[in-house]
């Protein structure tokens, strides 16, 4: 269908995002190929568990959004001038990607459930 077809092509580019300035181009196509297949299964489950997201607003951003934020501390080659500390190259960025992530998982979350609960 068309909007899955232009969601997953949103998906690589938000999960790309986040690591643009500290990766090679062939880096970006893997990073946006994983993204394409989160999004699939991420809308999928999302179906499966009944919850309505019309326009795949989650598995878009939220979902694709999170792997671009920890593909940052795997990809990025320190010794090409470009930044980045990824694993791949022997770094350490991975760890306070993963912290970053679990920060915007609660920041969000906890803001979600005080704006939203009273309603």
């Amino acid at each position: 269908d068309v909007g899955g077809f232009c969601n997953g092509i949103l998906a690589g580019l938000v999960a790309v995002t986040a690591a643009c300035a500290t990766i090679k181009p062939w880096e970006s196509c893997i990073i946006g190929l994983i993204a394409g297949f989160l999004y699939q299964g991420a809308s999928m489950l999302l179906k499966k568990l009944k919850v309505d997201d019309v326009v795949d607003a989650f598995p878009v951003h939220g979902a694709c959004g999170l792997w671009g934020l920890l593909a940052v501390g795997l990809f990025g080659d320190p010794d090409e001038g470009i930044g980045g500390n990824g694993v791949f190259y022997g770094g350490n960025q991975l760890g306070t990607q993963i912290v970053a992530a679990i920060v915007i998982i609660l920041w969000v979350g906890g803001l979600s459930v005080i704006i939203m609960l009273p309603l």
